[in-house]
């Protein structure tokens, strides 16, 4: 369970620095963007297995 929380915690501190770093990019090919926490949603879910299984595999 605590595996699950942290990879969480992690992936959603990542996808603000990916927001950050990339800006406002969703939806891609149309002129009006979503809001700020859409896009921080999406880079977040996008990074959750990367982060989950790379603290399972490291500890």
């Amino acid at each position: 369970m605590g595996l699950i929380v942290l990879s969480t915690i992690l992936s959603i501190i990542l996808g603000s620095c990916v927001w950050l770093v990339i800006g406002d990019k969703f939806p891609l090919n149309e002129e009006q963007k979503w809001p700020v926490a859409n896009n921080i949603f999406i880079y977040a879910v996008c990074l959750l297995v990367p982060v989950y299984l790379v603290i399972f595999f490291t500890f």
